[in-house]
């Protein structure tokens, strides 16, 4: 089954968290399953600190039984399944200090419209029968979008686990997601170029979370505080280096201006990107052996239209050590390469971007060097947040109804291993050219 392919009723899809009960959970799951009855549900925490803050999410065990058919059987056959449910923040002032209903907004579109598109596409042009075969199917079940409620299967009972986000990616991980962001974005480009029209309506549907023009004066001080605190981090930990410190200052002089026109520029290879493809929000299933056997990628809430680059810029640096990816960058984007290339054959759509398969390496290498600067201004967000101890992490789940007139504090202490690693992008990316 799809990403989306339960009919949920018209009162079901107008209805808020609040009104959450017993009788809303039946008519979900009754549609697919239409002699089951759920008995109870249980609601429990679904995250903890640092894992998540523009959504708030919690997890459902429901419990019930199969009607028989037979009037001569009296015996139930006992059901269970466990489901995320994510949902704005009950706080107020967090809901409006992330932003939370247009990056919730996105998220439902993304479930609602942009995968089942996606699914029926690859559908119609290989034949993908019951999914089996479909080149890129790497997300959860999704059982209900709606505007302040998303409910999807719980990946944990299917045996997937999140990374440590403190440890990053290693190799067998890196090379498994790009695998998947190339499945992903080529349908995107083979869409893009199918079905022109339709795409445009997906991209209209979706809006940027974070790096418009309009959230510049929002997020002003906020960007103030992590260009200090990175200027910070590079001089302590390689003073003196006026090269390295003269041109990330130029960068950052107007780092929400450069983050704005990085994510808005044009580029042949703009795909529906994933935005947030970061450690919390990849999950790998794995055989008694340790060998990954599947991927899964989550959180869409900041999809957003442009350069494939920008996904992998974010990943790579934000993601991995500096150490790792002296050895391993271009061994990444020619993993990535060929994943693109052969799910674009698969779509129809090889020739329309490239000539042959060093054409389209070419292209993807230079579009990764245009964008690598993308990726160090997520990275000075996203490092502090993902190499501090849950402890340090900066609580969501708080009480309050004030309204929100700045962006939310996230900032921790800047610690060794996020010093170096910032360090270390830097060192990179001037040292490679690419800032």
């Amino acid at each position: 089954m799809g990403v989306n392919d339960i009919d949920v009723p018209e009162d079901v899809l107008t209805s808020s968290t609040s009104k959450m009960d017993r009788g809303m959970l039946q008519r979900i799951f009754e549609k697919t399953e239409p002699n089951l009855v759920i008995d109870s549900y249980e609601e429990g925490k679904g995250s903890g600190r640092g894992d998540n803050y523009t959504a708030a999410l919690f997890r459902i065990a429901l419990k019930g039984h199969i009607r028989q058919n037979s009037s001569e059987s009296s015996k139930k056959l006992r059901w269970e399944r466990t489901v995320i449910c994510k949902r704005l923040p009950d706080c107020k002032i967090k809901r409006e200090a992330f932003k939370s209903e247009a990056l919730f907004r996105n998220e439902v579109e993304f479930y609602n419209s942009i995968m089942p598109e996606f699914e029926a596409f690859q559908r119609r042009l290989i034949g993908a029968g019951d999914g089996g075969r479909m080149i890129f199917k790497a997300v959860p079940r999704c059982y209900l979008a709606q505007d302040d409620l998303i409910m999807l299967e719980d990946l944990r009972v299917r045996y997937f686990s999140m990374p440590d986000r403190l440890a990053g990616l290693g190799l067998a991980q890196m090379k498994e997601v790009m695998i998947e962001l190339a499945k992903f974005h080529a349908v995107s480009l083979a869409y893009k170029r199918q079905e022109p029209d339709k795409f445009n309506r997906l991209v209209s549907s979706i809006s940027e979370g974070i790096f418009s023009k309009t959230n510049a004066e929002w997020y002003k001080n906020y960007y103030d505080i992590l260009t200090k605190n990175a200027i910070q981090m590079v001089v302590q930990t390689i003073p003196g280096k006026t090269k390295y410190l003269d041109k990330l200052k130029r960068f950052l002089s107007n780092c929400f201006g450069n983050m704005v026109e990085l994510t808005g520029r044009e580029s042949k290879l703009s795909v529906i990107c994933h935005g947030d493809c970061w450690t919390n929000n990849i999950l790998f299933k794995y055989d008694d052996d340790g060998n990954i056997t599947e991927t899964c990628i989550v959180d869409f809430q900041l999809v957003r239209h442009g350069s494939l680059a920008l996904d992998l810029t974010y990943l790579i640096y934000c993601c991995t050590e500096g150490s790792v990816r002296k050895d391993n960058l271009q061994k990444w984007l020619q993993t990535y390469g060929e994943q693109l290339g052969k799910s674009l054959k698969l779509l129809g759509s090889f020739q329309d971007f490239a000539v042959d398969e060093p054409d389209l390496q070419r292209q993807i290498d230079e579009e990764f060097r245009a964008y690598a600067r993308f990726g160090l201004g997520a990275a000075m967000d996203m490092l502090p947040i993902s190499t501090c101890s849950s402890e340090e992490a900066p609580d969501l789940y708080v009480s309050g109804s004030e309204m929100a007139t700045t962006p939310p504090e996230l900032n921790v202490p800047p610690n060794e291993l996020c010093r170096q690693k910032m360090t270390d992008i830097v060192l990179e990316l001037v040292d490679g050219g690419m800032l």
